[in-house]
């Protein structure tokens, strides 16, 4: 049977069309993980709030087998460690580098400084 040039460019064109149907899943749950991020940073939002959204965040990510975002351990990380809770931040920063590799130096800075009290910039 030979077909067409009209007909096999039809048959090109639909099955390419098929294939267009399929979207591919996204990489990272990022949730609201960015305006949480920013929102802390301005100040206006208590860590112990803010921990519990992202713990909620993480089981929802869990639950549907997404991984979490570049810097999602980390934040929840420095939460906890303004929190008090040292050890679930150090935890969380471990989790961060075994993640994200490219992360290790920073991650280790940041645990090395964990306890450590924070000096303000003088102006």
């Amino acid at each position: 049977m030979i077909l067409s040039k009209k007909t096999l460019t039809s048959l090109l064109l639909l099955s390419g069309l098929a294939g267009c149907g399929k979207s591919t899943p996204p990489l990272y749950s990022w949730q609201n993980f960015q305006t949480r991020q920013y929102v802390y940073m301005q100040g206006t939002t208590d860590p112990t709030k803010q921990i519990l959204d992202l713990e909620k965040d993480e089981q929802k990510a869990t639950a549907k087998n997404l991984a979490l975002p570049p810097g999602f351990h980390a934040h929840l990380g420095m939460l906890y460690a303004a929190d008090g809770k040292t050890n679930q931040a150090q935890q969380e920063l471990n989790k961060e580098k075994m993640q994200f590799p490219e992360s290790t130096t920073y991650m280790d800075f940041l645990l090395k400084n964990l306890g450590r009290p924070t000096q303000k910039a003088s102006s």
